[in-house]
């Protein structure tokens, strides 16, 4: 057949209609929400996951931390003696103010009350020393001026000098009258009236941040009410380096902070939210605890600035640490508040509430407590009572 444009006309192409193109666009729409909602679902899991498992972690360092210290509290230190001190004196200067040292415990462990009101917590301060031989009494030559000055007549005249430190290290400073002084020794030199001694001083010097200074000037001392004189046996124990270590919450972070080697607030672990703590206490002549007293102002007695007797009768510390989720967990749909935690967590049961409100997104994250006992071993090694 002869060629003509007829016969050979080109086959028309075919391809997807507009109704075809929509509908695969509405089925990619969905395939694609699909895996949008597990997606978004699988990371809200991971989220809560990984919170928790934060939470965890931070809980458990921060009671580990908290309750080490306080199983070692007391250690190095003549308790016996300066839990019955009728008046205790300190001294800190760092360079940018002077006086008592904050939070002073006096004894072994200190608990200072938050109260109740939104965000508020405890403050833990507990104390040690390094000396193996700090309940060696050792009485002293001669009475103790109140000035510290130079020169060896000033200085403190040990009876022995078995058991003292090297310079650097500190004493308490006690007799039977009552008074108790913490001082820090600054030189120590043979003792040429006794051969068997030391003549040790503690000179007050200029303070800064990098070396405090421990012994106050006689001005001090006089402004403040210090004993001119200690004359009724007076005597002395060596404590070595000393620790004064205070756990707070700050921030939302659980800080410490030491007193005797950089006062600076270091942090110990991130989303603490609260800490709270209460007395163990015994009766009178007993090593058990019979009852748990905040340490406050009350019907059980002043548990905030307790006396000689009864700070013999703290046995054990009673303690909670709450910590929280590091993210927000994600609104329900359709939702304008957090839902996640609609109660504050507890202390322990019986225990002081626990107030949040001073952050007006706290529903919005999980939270976790953590509770133990801690018992002062070196207390009722010591059997006080």
């Amino acid at each position: 057949m002869p060629y003509t444009a007829s016969t050979h006309r080109p086959t028309p192409q075919r391809g997807f209609s507009l109704v075809e193109i929509l509908v695969g666009m509405v089925v990619g729409l969905v395939v694609t929400i699909i895996i949008y909602q597990v997606v978004a679902t699988n990371e809200g899991m991971k989220r809560t996951t990984t919170a928790g498992a934060d939470a965890q972690q931070n809980g458990m360092f921060s009671l580990s931390a908290i309750e080490r210290d306080i199983r070692g509290a007391g250690w190095g230190m003549p308790s016996a003696d300066v839990l019955r001190c009728d008046l205790t004196f300190t001294y800190l200067d760092d360079g940018s103010a002077s006086g008592p040292v904050p939070n002073f415990p006096q004894g072994p462990l200190r608990i200072i009350d938050g109260g109740t009101g939104a965000g508020a917590s405890d403050t833990v301060t507990v104390m040690w020393g390094s000396s193996v031989r700090a309940n060696v009494r050792n009485l002293l030559l001669q009475n103790v001026t109140a000035n510290p000055a130079d020169g060896a007549a000033a200085g403190l005249q040990p009876l022995s000098k078995v058991g003292m430190s090297a310079t650097g290290g500190f004493v308490w400073l006690t007799d039977d009258a009552g008074n108790c002084a913490l001082a820090r020794i600054t030189a120590s030199v043979p003792n040429p009236a006794q051969p068997d001694s030391v003549l040790l001083s503690h000179e007050p010097a200029t303070g800064s941040a990098a070396q405090p200074n421990y012994n106050p000037p006689s001005s001090y001392m006089s402004a403040q009410g210090w004993p001119a004189s200690y004359s009724a046996t007076p005597r002395i124990y060596d404590v070595g380096a000393l620790t004064q270590r205070s756990y707070s919450v700050v921030g939302g972070s659980l800080m410490a902070q030491d007193y005797f080697s950089n006062s600076a607030l270091v942090q110990v672990a991130n989303n603490v939210v609260a800490l709270k703590a209460w007395y163990g206490i015994s009766d009178a002549g007993s090593q058990a605890v019979n009852n748990w007293v905040p340490a406050t102002n009350g019907a059980a007695g002043n548990w905030a600035l307790p006396t000689a007797d009864d700070a013999k009768r703290i046995k054990a510390v009673r303690l909670a640490v709450v910590v929280r989720s590091s993210l927000k967990e994600r609104l329900a749909p359709g939702a304008t508040a957090c839902t996640i935690t609609t109660v504050a967590p507890q202390s322990w049961v019986g225990g002081p509430p626990i107030d949040l409100g001073n952050d007006p997104d706290w529903r919005c994250y999980r939270y976790r407590s953590f509770e133990t006992v801690v018992p002062l071993r070196n207390v009722l090694w010591a059997n006080l009572s």
